[in-house]
């Protein structure tokens, strides 16, 4: 896994396959990437159904990615990090 440097912090981005919920719900997701100590940003595309997060490794895991998109009532699937 490549991690990307931004202000001297090595960052990793990950992008993310969302199901189980409708494009007017993806607020909730991005609500608790906001509350994820590490994330540095991310973008939701519901067209795509896809979450794409730059964060801390250090902070965050994808694991905790995954469970904060589940405690909005989605399922994230890791698809890629670079």
């Amino acid at each position: 896994m490549a991690k990307d440097t931004k202000d001297g912090e090595g960052l990793t981005t990950s992008s993310f396959k969302i199901t189980g919920i409708c494009s007017c719900e993806y607020k909730m997701i991005e609500k608790r990437m906001k509350k994820l100590k590490g994330v540095e940003s991310y973008t939701t595309n519901p067209i795509t159904s896809q979450l794409k997060v730059t964060y801390d490794s250090s902070l965050v895991s994808p694991d905790d990615i995954v469970k904060a998109a589940s405690r909005a009532g989605a399922k994230a699937i890791l698809i890629s990090s670079d």
